[in-house]
């Protein structure tokens, strides 16, 4: 009586994993992942969007790197293409140049971020912007979202050709919309398993 109650228990496990794996592998295949989040490096002009010197809209289809460098310790972000839900965790994003030598290793007045996906990043075609909510960023440089945003038809078509940055939102402040840091180590859909080595 056990050992038939038991082969029908592992039909019905081996039925239920059979149903539940397919959907998660396709549920992976269809994200994009950036497994580290890295402060802007450079003082000269830096651009996504479009290349410097070329004609575009700031904050429409084209953003600037703010002129000091950011540095981080640690971040994550993560969109699932097929629901519009965007995910992003970033630790210790601070200055680390600053000609007043007075803010290095800390935000500055930075209080406010947001992620924003930079669609159809590279020629030909018009890049857009796609920006989450505003977030809090922490004294410690510390900053996460979870939520929905529209992505348009260039994201879902191309997801290969998204950049991922996290911008300034303090709306009185001269760096607004200035992007800091952005995603790094990018794998996308069909490009391997999301927590493995590769």
């Amino acid at each position: 009586m056990r050992s038939s109650k038991f082969a029908a228990f592992l039909l019905l496990a081996s039925g239920l994993l059979a149903t539940t794996a397919p959907s998660q592998a396709a549920e992976r295949q269809n994200k994009l992942i950036w497994k580290r989040i890295v402060g802007i490096a450079r003082q000269d002009p830096s651009w996504a969007g479009h290349p410097a010197g070329a004609d575009c809209n700031i904050g429409v289809d084209c953003v600037e790197g703010t002129p000091a460098q950011w540095t981080t310790t640690e971040g994550r972000a993560e969109v699932d293409l097929d629901h519009g839900r965007v995910e992003f965790s970033v630790k210790g994003l601070v200055l680390a140049a600053d000609p007043s030598f007075t803010n290095i290793g800390t935000p500055g007045d930075i209080t406010l971020v947001k992620g924003t996906l930079v669609c159809n990043d590279t020629q030909p075609g018009v890049p857009e912007l796609v920006d989450t909510d505003a977030v809090a960023l922490s004294s410690r440089g510390n900053a996460s979202f979870r939520g929905h945003v529209d992505l348009p038809a260039s994201c879902v078509a191309e997801p290969l050709d998204m950049v991922f940055l996290i911008r300034i939102a303090d709306p009185e402040n001269f760096l607004f919309d200035f992007y800091n840091a952005f995603g790094a180590v990018r794998i996308g859909p069909g490009e391997g398993e999301p927590n493995g080595s590769d």
